[in-house]
C-alpha cells in the first residue's frame, strides 16, 4: 500500500456543518469511540462493519487499526494540538481532526445510495470554489463539493464534503478519469471495503493530494494518489 506522510494539522473545515448535522444525524452517529491513535484492544468499527453486513473481516485487513494508527501518527508530527475522533455516520467511519476541523480519513463498505442525491442540501453547502479563491488566490482552482466517501457507494453529505478539483471529481483529467474509474468500481460493487485519506500540506481543510484505496474481492489493494492542486 502507498503509504504518504501527510503534513500536519490545520484551522479550517466544516465543523458548523458537522455540529448542525449532528442532531439530524443521531440515529446514524452510534458512538464517538476512539480518540487517534491508540486505542488498544478497545471496540473496532471496522469489525462492526462487516458483523452489521454479516461477514467477517477478510484477512487482507488484519492490520488495518495499524495502519490508520500509523496514519494519524504520521498526521499529528508537529502538530499537538492534533485531536484525532473517530466517528461512525453510516455508511462509513471518518477519522476527523477536531482542532484543524478537518477529515483525516474515511472509509466504509459501499452500498447503493440511501436516496437521491439531495440538491437543496449540496446547496446548503458553503460553495467551495469561492472558499478555495479566497483561501489560495493565484495558486486556486475550480472545485467541486467532492465526497470523500461517494455518494454512489452510499456516501452522505455534511461531514463527508470537501473542496475537490473539478477535474479529477468530474473525470476530465487524466488522473480524474482513474479516479472515476475506482469509484464506479466501488459503486458498482455493494459491499467493497474502500478508505479515502486526505493528505495536507498546509493548514487549510483544502487536501494537496488524494489516497484513495479499494480492497478488490477482499483480497488485493488497489491504490493510487491523486493530486487534488
Amino acid at each position: 500500500m502507498t503509504n504518504i506522510d501527510p503534513m500536519p494539522t490545520g484551522r479550517f473545515g466544516p465543523v458548523d456543518e458537522l455540529r448542525e448535522a449532528l442532531p439530524e444525524l443521531s440515529r446514524a452517529v452510534q458512538r464517538i469511540i476512539v480518540v487517534r491513535p491508540t486505542r488498544g484492544d478497545g471496540p473496532s468499527y471496522l469489525k462492526d462493519l462487516y458483523a452489521a453486513s454479516g461477514r467477517s473481516v477478510p484477512e487482507a485487513l488484519a492490520d488495518w487499526e495499524e495502519k490508520v494508527d500509523g496514519w494519524t501518527i504520521a498526521y499529528r508530527v508537529g502538530s499537538e494540538d492534533a485531536a484525532i475522533l473517530e466517528v461512525k455516520i453510516e455508511p462509513g467511519i471518518f477519522a476527523f481532526d477536531r482542532t484543524a476541523e478537518r477529515v483525516v480519513l474515511a472509509y466504509g463498505l459501499s452500498a447503493p445510495p440511501s436516496a437521491r442525491r439531495d440538491a437543496s442540501r449540496m446547496r446548503g453547502f458553503p460553495d467551495v470554489s469561492v472558499g478555495v479563491h479566497e483561501t489560495l488566490g493565484e495558486r486556486a482552482f475550480l472545485a467541486d463539493r467532492g465526497h470523500f466517501l461517494a455518494h454512489g457507494a452510499g456516501g452522505s453529505y455534511d461531514i463527508n464534503l470537501f473542496p475537490q478539483r473539478r477535474d479529477l471529481n468530474r473525470g476530465w483529467s487524466t488522473q480524474g478519469r482513474l479516479f472515476r474509474q475506482m469509484e464506479k468500481h466501488v459503486a458498482g460493487r455493494p459491499g467493497t471495503f474502500y478508505f479515502h485519506r486526505a493528505i495536507y500540506v498546509d493548514d487549510t481543510w483544502i487536501p494537496g493530494q488524494l489516497e484513495f484505496g479499494v480492497l478488490v474481492d477482499d483480497q488485493t489493494w488497489w491504490v493510487e494518489v491523486f493530486d487534488n492542486r
